[in-house]
């Protein structure tokens, strides 16, 4: 008992010395981690007939080799990116293979900047809003910007960012991802800027105008890049509004008459999407919108991944096989904008519950997705850090256990995987089956999220505030 004892508290010695070590420290050895990553990468491809590169990203290196021979990127099949994209990975060709996984890795690291920023900035606003309530309570008004000594260390803003974006930091899955040269961490740190000048607008009214026009902008150039981030457009929209949405008349009303804060974020964003978008088809015509845009809306994609739409899409895939009709794609499709459409309103009213409605949508995204890989989750993992001050209704153990579940789900369904992929079985049922399981685990987490959602609370010694 005594060992065990000594053995616990030895693991929490640890870890208070990893939430204490300062937030350049952790940057600097992450930097390091994926540098080591990366070079792995470049290692294990030279001797091993299964890359650790990512398809994707030998893809846009041969788009950026079509721009720099002055061609399209598009001439490259199956290229269907923005392509910025191809531009960034010039320097594939130019200076090194690996640059594009260095720049990816950059952001990967950018992101947990951003992440560190807002929940530091949350944080401390919220405890501020709750000090001034107290000592108004009691006739004692004083600054509350002096006062963070009186807070529970672990309620301190500076422990709880740094805590957030160790989260992001050294997740081995958007480590490996962001290394392996997928672009999703590019497009995410975007998602998250927008996020947070939505959120510091609320704190800078006197450049709140600006930011959110800003916050427009970075929408529109995330939408471009890729075309889930236009799903999020409505919780922005919403959260801007000076009065709450409960009735269809009031969201009606919402809709036709925006405020001038609502025309700032709506301005931004139409100036940069119409900007990228036609700036490109000028230089590329139809066939960079079809590729890039309307190809994602007829996409069937045969080959196995996680989807529920899986088994359906293979089946169909048979040419003797009909096209699913109109009124299965709508029962597809309508649970997914329901809940999203539920979501924006119940959580996306306001500035405080943003970061969490967007993380809930763009997980139904996912879930509810026609084509699910690995680096679709990068969409909502790069979100759930900024909530999870808001998870403390959920024990430990019950935060393991959903995280065992998410895991198991994906053990399941990569068994039949690679038994299709390396020793060619029939195993297609058996993906669609395991694909039915995974999108299940995904309701029951979501659910379980939602129902233990809750405001951040603070430990605050009153006499410290005196």
């Amino acid at each position: 008992m005594t060992q065990t004892k000594a053995t616990t508290t030895g693991w929490q010695r640890l870890g208070r010395r990893i939430l204490y070590t300062s937030f350049q420290t952790h940057l600097l050895i992450s930097a390091l981690l994926r540098i080591g990553l990366i070079c792995y990468g470049q290692i294990h491809d030279s001797q091993s007939a299964v890359p650790y590169t990512d398809i994707d990203y030998k893809v846009v290196t041969d788009g950026a080799r079509q721009v720099l021979a002055g061609d399209t990127p598009f001439a490259r099949h199956t290229y269907r990116y923005s392509p910025i994209m191809a531009y960034l990975q010039t320097l594939n060709i130019l200076l090194h293979p690996a640059w594009g996984k260095l720049l990816y890795a950059t952001f990967d690291l950018l992101i947990a900047t951003l992440i560190y920023r807002l929940v530091h900035m949350e944080i401390k606003s919220q405890y501020q809003k709750t000090v001034q309530h107290l000592l108004s309570k009691f006739n004692r008004p004083r600054d509350s910007d002096q006062s963070l000594d009186a807070l529970d260390e672990r309620s301190h803003p500076e422990n709880l960012a740094r805590a957030s974006a160790c989260f992001w930091l050294y997740n081995p899955l958007t480590a490996v991802i962001s290394t392996r040269g997928s672009g999703d961490c590019f497009s995410s740190f975007f998602v998250i800027l927008t996020i947070y000048l939505l959120l510091k607008s609320e704190h800078n009214v006197a450049r709140s105008y600006w930011l959110i026009f800003g916050a427009g902008l970075a929408h529109g150039l995330v939408i471009h890049l890729r075309l889930y981030p236009l799903l999020f457009s409505l919780a922005y929209y919403l959260s801007l509004s000076t009065r709450l949405t409960q009735t269809p008349l009031d969201f009606l009303c919402q809709i036709l008459r925006p405020n001038k804060q609502q025309l700032c974020l709506i301005s931004g964003t139409l100036i940069s999407l119409v900007a990228f978008t036609w700036t490109f088809y000028t230089m590329y015509g139809w066939e960079y919108i079809y590729e890039a845009y309307l190809y994602h809306f007829v996409r069937k994609d045969p080959r196995h991944n996680f989807s529920l739409q899986f088994l359906l899409q293979y089946l169909g895939s048979a040419s003797s096989v009909a096209e699913p009709s109109a009124i299965l794609k709508t029962l597809v499709l309508a649970p997914q904008f329901l809940l999203i459409l539920y979501l924006s309103l119940s959580f996306g009213q306001f500035r405080q519950t943003l970061p969490f409605c967007i993380f809930a949508v763009a997980f139904v995204i996912v879930t509810y997705n026609s084509v699910v890989t690995s680096q679709y989750f990068i969409w909502y993992l790069a979100i759930l850090p900024l909530c999870l001050n808001n998870f403390k209704m959920l024990s430990w153990r019950r935060c393991f256990g959903l995280l065992f579940l998410w895991l198991l789900a994906q053990a399941l369904w990569l068994l039949p995987a690679y038994l299709l992929e390396f020793h060619t079985w029939n195993t297609f049922y058996w993906i669609g089956l395991q694909g039915a399981v995974f999108f299940v685990t995904n309701g029951y987490i979501l659910e379980q999220l939602l129902s233990h959602y809750g405001f951040t609370q603070f430990k605050i010694s009153y006499r410290k505030l005196l």
